[in-house]
């Protein structure tokens, strides 16, 4: 055995050992994760990649409950549709288990570390290559984010192929490396579109190689028009789904235009991912994946657009980003600057979750790299190259630092998050192994002189990047709020402790306050949800679903006046809040005014002609205006509408029996029965029925489990024989 070959052998051997660290570490991660609340439960942008994933391949395409429709369907996509599509897969093929992807994704991420390893070796060395596998086995957010089900750990997989397949067409030929790496690229867009800025970069990095070393035009044009023809062929599916479902172009998602105004608008922070007139563009207050849709509809009102699309939306949002550059250079200069900063800086920045919260709360995670410390070595290692320059690597190297730029470029015009930063690290760590390699191989020698200057400039270089030039607070009550939401769309108890230690961080977080009060109200606890509901409205009289619950808390004790200035003022603020018109219209009906009632009944309709509610409520209406044959309508339709709900199928009956077919009404109270045993008011009608068919025992079995159920319903004590 030669040395070379000893040491081929020693460097696989440790790569073995940088793989057998990282699998630790993240099936230990991963049997924490499993317990936590957002595991089986996700929230917010994995929430959307959750059910579009189900919903490929049940095909129920019905929302999750308290979100709108997100139109997957009939739109062209919003979010693009990479990872949902390999989500639905990896549920397809193991019965739609929660552990499936995670697991799919530690092994994705186990590639990664070997990709990281073979380009830090074709960079520099085999022991810079282990070096930066270790780093990537045992960096936090490499091991966090596989376990999120989003797209960084298969980002990252399609950046290291890109560039690896690249090196390989550089080092050896053959157009097959050169459309792969076209493929993966693409693929890549199919899971973040702005690569695509990144492959303008690549381009003119393949046009360079192929002039330089082919010596030969010809082959150079070729191989700078063959890598983005691939990469434009592995998107066009996307596109072509657009224009045939929509009738738009979209190129791949439509949500381009308002990220770039997110990040680029007077009010911008650079982090915070949301539009700040975000309401008189669009009657809309808040926006997430699933109530884009209506943010659409309603700027299509506001600006008086006949026809009006998402193409169009993006158009105006990337007008409006534009503007901002031209009416506020300065600021706008300003602004970037911030952006770069947190891209670079110490902080981990949220956005669908709280992140620096995620690993502080982790007893793995927070004792691991972060990323300070990766961009420090990463700088030290990009010196000693500079210094050191190694001819045969610095096409290589121009490659990945050209990859770097290029993601740097398309994140920046945007907002920032650590998820998005994420793609970089890997491409840092192997300039981070060639630093530390270069600091074991002076201790090796012992030059002590050199190891002193090296660890210096790593500590100046930690220091710098870690101090808070630009301030940024993780919002802990906010942290608090997606986990207590998490909790209780699975009905656990923990979701109380979660809201109240929300509030407690935050007093004046609406969203808490109104999540806490709902479960309470559940719970039976009304009088504390009334004061939770007052405290979100004071909080922020704009939250109009506060509003609205608080409406419902007073119309229940009979305030029914007050409930209605409640339901109104949701209703200024969200016009097509159906649920809110359905509330209006059961306090006027209380108040006696039928007329309006039915109005706002109509109205809730309108806006939905499959709304749950108001048909039933209608039919309760004709109910009370004797109106029977409308009612009896109106039933029909409701119960066909949502065949599972006991009222409709009680109050149906009723209205058969007020028009004397006491034969028809019995099958209805039947029905209400068989979905709701314990439904006292059916037993009552029943036995009303039973009597009118002159069936006294059957009668007198029904009155008495009313009184069972209700002790003090008067009238079925009256109709109980003596």
């Amino acid at each position: 055995m030669t040395s070379m070959d000893h040491n081929g052998r020693r460097a696989q051997l440790a790569l073995f050992a940088a793989l057998l660290v990282g699998l630790a570490l993240r099936l230990a991660y991963l049997a924490m994760n499993a317990g936590g609340p957002d595991f089986d439960s996700p929230v917010l942008d994995p929430q959307l990649n959750d059910y579009w994933a189900r919903a490929l391949v049940t095909g129920d395409w019905t929302p999750p409950p308290h979100a709108d429709d997100p139109e997957i369907r009939s739109a062209p996509y919003g979010r693009p549709p990479g990872y949902p599509y390999l989500l639905g897969a990896v549920y397809w093929l193991c019965n739609g288990s929660y552990l499936a992807p995670r697991i799919a994704q530690l092994w994705a991420g186990l590639a990664n570390i070997v990709l990281v390893y073979l380009l830090a070796r074709r960079l520099f060395n085999a022991k810079t290559g282990v070096l930066a596998s270790f780093l990537l086995a045992t960096y936090w957010a490499a091991i966090y984010f596989e376990g999120e089900l989003n797209s960084p750990v298969w980002e990252v997989f399609l950046a290291l192929s890109t560039i690896c397949l690249l090196l390989r067409w550089a080092d050896r030929g053959g157009w097959w490396a050169l459309c792969l790496a076209g493929a993966a690229l693409g693929a890549g867009a199919l899971l973040r579109p702005n690569v695509l800025l990144v492959g303008l970069f690549v381009a003119a990095w393949i046009f360079y190689v192929a002039l330089k070393h082919r010596s030969a035009n010809s082959r150079a044009l070729a191989g700078f028009a063959l890598f983005p023809a691939v990469c434009v062929l592995t998107i066009t599916p996307a596109l072509v789904r657009n224009y045939v479902v929509a009738g738009e172009f979209v190129l791949i998602s439509y949500y381009g235009g308002i990220n770039a105004y997110i990040g680029n608008n007077p009010d911008a922070d650079g982090v915070s991912p949301t539009v700040p007139d975000l309401y008189e563009i669009s009657g809309v207050d808040k926006w997430n994946c699933f109530t884009y849709p209506r943010v659409v509809r309603g700027m299509g009102k506001k600006l008086g657009a006949r026809e009006f699309g998402y193409a169009d939306a993006s158009r105006y949002f990337w007008g409006r980003a534009l503007e901002f550059w031209r009416d506020a250079p300065a600021q706008a200069v300003k602004l970037t600057l911030r952006k770069a900063w947190f891209f670079w800086g110490p902080h981990e920045i949220s956005d669908s979750k709280v992140i620096h919260y995620e690993r502080a709360a982790s007893p793995l995670l927070s004792r691991l790299p972060g990323f300070p410390l990766v961009l420090a070595a990463a700088l030290v290692g990009m010196i000693l190259f500079l210094l050191r320059r190694n001819q045969g690597a610095n096409t290589a190297v121009a490659l990945t630092l050209v990859y770097m730029a290029g993601y740097f470029c398309s994140i920046i015009p945007f907002f920032i998050a650590g998820r998005y930063r994420f793609p970089v690290v890997p491409l840092l760590l192997p300039f981070s192994g060639y630093g530390l390699a270069q600091l074991m191989d002076c201790l090796r020698r012992k030059k002590f002189r050199a190891v002193v200057t090296l660890m210096a400039a790593g500590v100046i270089f930690h220091v710098a990047v870690s101090l808070p030039v630009v301030p940024y607070t993780p919002n802990l009550s906010t942290w608090h709020t997606h986990r207590g939401i998490a909790y209780a769309a699975k009905g656990h108890s923990q979701s109380v402790a979660e809201f109240e230690k929300a509030i407690a961080a935050d007093p004046a977080n609406d969203e808490a306050l109104l999540q806490l009060g709902y479960l309470l109200a559940r719970q039976g606890r009304r009088d504390d949800a009334l004061f939770l509901y007052r405290a979100a409205t004071e909080a922020n009289p704009r939250n109009v679903y506060a509003q609205n619950n608080l409406g419902y808390e007073l119309f229940l004790r009979g305030h029914y006046d007050k409930a209605e200035e409640c339901y109104r003022r949701a209703l200024a603020r969200h016009p097509e809040y159906t649920l809110a018109w359905n509330n209006l219209g059961n306090a006027l009906l209380e108040q006696g005014r039928a007329d309006e009632a039915l109005e706002a009944f109509e109205n809730a309709l309108e806006i939905n002609p499959q709304d749950p509610h108001a048909r039933y409520n209608m039919g309760n209406v004709f109910l009370r205006k004797e109106a029977y044959d409308e009612a009896v309508a109106q039933y029909q339709a409701a119960f066909e509408a949502n065949p599972g709900n006991p009222d409709i199928a009680n109050n149906m009956g009723f209205a058969l029996l007020q028009k004397g077919e006491s034969r028809q009404a019995v099958p209805w109270f039947e029905k209400a029965l068989d979905l709701a045993p314990d439904h006292f008011l059916a037993h009552f009608n029943l036995g009303d029925a039973y009597a009118e068919l002159e069936l006294h025992d059957e009668a007198q079995k029904h009155f008495a489990r009313c009184l069972e159920l209700q002790p003090d319903h008067e009238e079925a004590r009256k109709r109980i024989r003596k």
